[in-house]
């Protein structure tokens, strides 16, 4: 899907760093020489969702990275871990493959929550449905046969956690490899910005 000239896709969410990022990019490598998927997710591009807006104009993202600064401010550092795979879909045939993050779910939610309603003030809707945060894997399975998920032993003995510091604005790049482009950066510092 395009976007306007003077328009970005975009939306904040918390990259997967560090010896996580390695451990699930080494895993998915595995798993891509015995599933066949559309897609893949480049590891630069692991990472969880907090907020989607869609097509947005350059001249806003002053704001919406302004109001975001604000809401991630108010929260402190907190530690996740990569939990189980999962799927969105049908079990034979899921249209996503993702990885649940474990670890502090509720500084995560509530992290999410406040990012949501500063957001909707300045007019960004939350999305109706219930948020499931995930990291996305691969999507569209391509198997000729049914899907069969593996066991998720070999990434439970290697999950390693990683501290959430900062809530990232991601621009979407839809043929580049990566296809996030970092446009900010904003600290969870534990205080109130003015």
């Amino acid at each position: 899907m395009a976007t306007g000239i003077d328009q970005e896709r975009v939306f904040a969410a918390i990259a997967v760093k560090e010896e996580a990022q390695e451990r699930l990019a080494a895993w998915s490598l595995w798993m891509q020489q015995h599933y066949t998927f559309r897609k893949w997710t480049a590891a630069a591009d692991f990472h969880i969702t907090l907020q989607f807006y869609g097509d947005v104009d350059r001249a806003r993202l002053p704001e919406l990275s302004q109001t975001l600064a604000a809401a991630v401010a108010a929260h402190s550092p907190f530690q996740l871990q990569l939990g189980d795979a999962g799927y969105f879909g049908l079990p034979e045939r899921p249209r996503v493959w993702w990885i649940d993050p474990e670890g502090d779910r509720s500084a995560l939610s509530a992290l999410q929550q406040d990012i949501v309603h500063a957001c909707e003030a300045i007019g960004y809707k939350a999305e109706n449905r219930p948020y499931h945060p995930h990291i996305t894997v691969a999507r569209k399975y391509a198997g000729t046969e049914p899907f069969q998920a593996p066991a998720m032993e070999e990434l439970q003995r290697q999950t390693a956690a990683w501290q959430v510091d900062q809530v990232a604005l991601y621009c979407t790049r839809m043929e580049q490899i990566p296809m996030y482009e970092l446009a900010g950066c904003f600290p969870l510092t534990g205080d109130e910005l003015l």
